[in-house]
């Protein structure tokens, strides 16, 4: 490797770390806004907090919500700040984290310049702004998640992931479709079985089918719609537009799960529940089969398909907020 290389390199590295700083920044600025305005989850836990600043943790759960309320007085009493600087610093460094992660996976690949456009747009996609700004919980396990499935193997992978879903229960789903791909995956080698995408539709399908009921039944993270028609129906073509794209997204495991999800939400959005956060979550899993097995074709066409809806629900956020 010449110093012309290394050098090049370390330019590289040095200007994903700052986008990634500034992207950390922008996330803190819109928790902000959203604290001003008492939005989105950062309002109701501030008065948690508030109400209970000198209460102590002895009676509290600790699992999932309590856990993290329980992590967000500790980390203010030993560091000396208030809380919302505790869910400002936490809003930084896991977006920071997860921008960083993808910086690093987009600057390896030869398609780095049709990258580009279409990870700004979906990071910055109030989607998935928000999985960081306003719903912070569920934003750490989905980072935690995604480190694990990135760079973890074996049993700290698994223990990992049930510390994401021990974290927050929305985890579960996505955990469950890794799984599944696995194991599909392995019985298809193991008989000859070849099928890209009917087959592992169908049980996706089935699955999907089961966890919405299952929700539903039990009142397991189930929320009512409550976003308007014009939206959902946004929603549903970007859900459209990753499905059928490429249809080679399901001998993915990242699209493979993020298809799963965009089923969930569609079968939840049928009988009227909410499961919006999953969306993001697709988003972000979606743009990390493009990094890896797509072609040019494939980005091309969904960045084409995207950015009328990056504008779109950027104008809804806007005009919903403002």
């Amino acid at each position: 490797m010449n110093i012309y290389t290394v050098k090049t390199n370390s330019i590289a590295k040095s200007i994903g770390f700052l986008f990634a700083l500034t992207y950390g920044l922008f996330i803190v600025a819109s928790l902000q806004y959203f604290y001003s305005v008492d939005s989105g989850d950062i309002g109701s836990y501030l008065k948690f907090f508030n109400e209970n600043a000198t209460a102590g943790l002895e009676n509290r759960s600790i699992v999932g919500d309590g856990l993290f309320r329980a992590g967000v007085i500790i980390l203010g009493n030993y560091m000396g700040i208030e809380p919302i600087n505790v869910l400002s610093t936490l809003a930084f460094v896991i977006s920071t984290l997860l921008f960083a992660i993808y910086a690093a996976h987009i600057r390896s690949t030869k398609y780095l310049i049709y990258l580009l456009p279409v990870y700004c747009m979906i990071f910055f996609s109030p989607i998935v702004s928000n999985l960081f700004a306003s719903n912070i919980r569920s934003g750490i396990a989905f980072t935690i998640l995604m480190i694990s499935l990135v760079y973890l193997k074996g049993f700290w992978k698994y223990l990992f992931f049930g510390f994401s879903s021990f974290l927050h229960l929305s985890m579960a789903p996505i955990i469950a479709f890794y799984i599944l791909y696995q194991v599909t995956n392995y019985t298809f080698k193991k008989i000859g079985f070849r099928s890209s995408f009917i087959v592992p539709m169908l049980l996706l399908t089935i699955s999907s089918l089961f966890l919405v009921a299952f929700s539903y039944v039990y009142k397991f993270n189930v929320t009512l719609i409550s976003s308007s028609g014009v939206y959902n129906v946004l929603i549903l073509c970007l859900a459209l537009l990753m499905i059928f794209t490429n249809k080679k997204v399901l001998k993915n495991v990242y699209g493979f799960i993020c298809v799963g999800l965009i089923l969930v939400y569609l079968f939840g959005f049928v009988i009227d529940i909410s499961f919006a956060r999953y969306i993001g979550f697709a988003v972000i899993l979606y743009l990390f089969f493009l990094i890896e097995k797509a072609e040019i074709g494939t980005i091309q066409v969904f960045t084409l398909g995207y950015i009328p809806v990056f504008f779109l629900i950027s104008l809804y956020t806007v005009s919903n907020n403002f």
